[in-house]
C-alpha cells in the first residue's frame, strides 16, 4: 500500500544552518525507491522553498505557506492567494501595533527595506533569496501573497488577532517572538488533506514529521505523527511518536520505526 510521507523543513530536515544530515537524505530517497510519496510541508511560501540541497533530496511534491499552495511533480495543482483588501487590512493592522512583516507569495517575499536589520534569520534570507525578496511598495496589493509572517518584538499580537477577526488565523511559535498570519481555515493539515483528495490515498496511509507550532495541525491530522526529538512541547505532546533530535538521524529513525525503510 502507497504511503504519503510529510516533512516540515526548519527544525526537522534541516537545522537553523540549514544542514540536512546526511541520514536523512539517504532515508528520504529510500522511501521514495520503496514506492511511497514524500512531501514537503513548510510555512515557508514556495518562493522561499528553493534551496537545491534540499530539492536535490527528490520529493513528489511541495505544501507551502501552511496549505495555500500546493506542487506535485513541480506543477502547481493549489494555490489561495490574499485579496487585496486583505493585504492591505492585514499590513496595516500588524504595522499599527509595532510589528515587522514579510508578506510571503509563491513568486516572492516582501518586506520594508529598513525592517528586520538585527535579524540574524531575515538577514541571511535576503542574501538567500536575492531579486526573489522585494520591498513592499504602493503596489502590493497587487502582489500574490499568500500569507505573512511578523517578529512580534513588543507589539501586541492579541489585539492584532482580534482586530484580524474571523479573516485570518495566527499561530505564535514557541517563545512568543514570531507568529504567522495566514487567511481564515487554512493550514498545513488542510494542505495535507488536499493532496489527499488530488492523489486519491487515505488519511490513513498518511504520516508527518514536525516539531513546531504550525505543525501541530498537520501532526493530529495524519495517521501517525512523528515529533523531532528537538521539537516543542506541544508538537511532542500532539505526536504519536517522538523520534531522535535532527542532529541524531531523527528522519531516518522515524522511518525506521513504522517500516517505511
Amino acid at each position: 500500500m502507497k504511503q504519503a510521507v510529510f516533512f516540515d523543513i526548519d527544525g526537522t530536515i534541516w537545522n537553523d544552518r540549514m544542514e540536512i544530515p546526511k541520514s536523512a537524505i539517504r532515508a528520504i530517497r529510500q522511501l521514495r525507491e520503496n514506492g511511497h510519496y514524500a512531501f514537503l510541508c513548510s510555512g515557508r511560501s514556495r518562493a522561499n522553498i528553493g534551496s537545491e540541497k534540499l530539492l536535490d533530496i527528490g520529493f513528489d511534491g511541495v505544501v507551502a505557506a501552511c496549505g495555500t499552495h500546493i506542487d506535485f511533480h513541480k506543477e502547481t495543482v493549489f494555490e489561495k492567494l490574499l485579496t487585496a483588501e486583505q493585504i492591505l487590512h492585514g499590513l496595516k493592522v500588524v504595522e499599527k501595533h509595532g510589528m515587522e512583516a514579510i508578506l510571503e507569495g509563491p513568486k516572492a517575499l516582501y518586506a520594508h527595506p529598513e525592517d528586520f536589520s538585527d535579524d540574524p534569520f531575515v538577514v541571511c534570507l535576503r542574501e538567500e533569496l536575492g531579486e526573489k525578496m522585494e520591498k513592499i511598495g504602493s503596489d502590493i496589493a497587487e502582489k500574490q501573497i499568500n500569507k505573512m509572517s511578523v517578529n512580534i518584538y513588543d507589539g501586541d499580537i492579541t489585539a492584532v488577532t482580534e482586530e484580524l477577526g474571523g479573516e485570518f488565523d495566527v499561530i505564535v511559535h514557541e517563545g512568543g517572538l514570531v507568529a504567522e498570519i495566514m487567511p481564515h481555515g487554512f493550514s498545513k493539515a488542510v494542505g495535507i488533506r488536499k493532496v489527499c483528495e488530488i492523489l486519491h490515498i487515505s488519511l490513513e496511509d498518511t504520516y508527518a514529521f514536525g516539531d513546531s507550532e504550525n505543525d501541530l495541525d498537520m501532526l493530529d491530522i495524519v495517521a501517525h505523527g512523528i515529533a523531532m526529538g528537538n521539537a516543542s512541547r506541544n508538537a511532542k505532546q500532539a505526536a504519536e511518536f517522538v523520534t531522535s533530535d535532527i542532529e541524531e538521524d531523527g528522519i531516518m529513525n522515524g522511518l525506521l520505526h513504522y517500516g517505511l525503510i
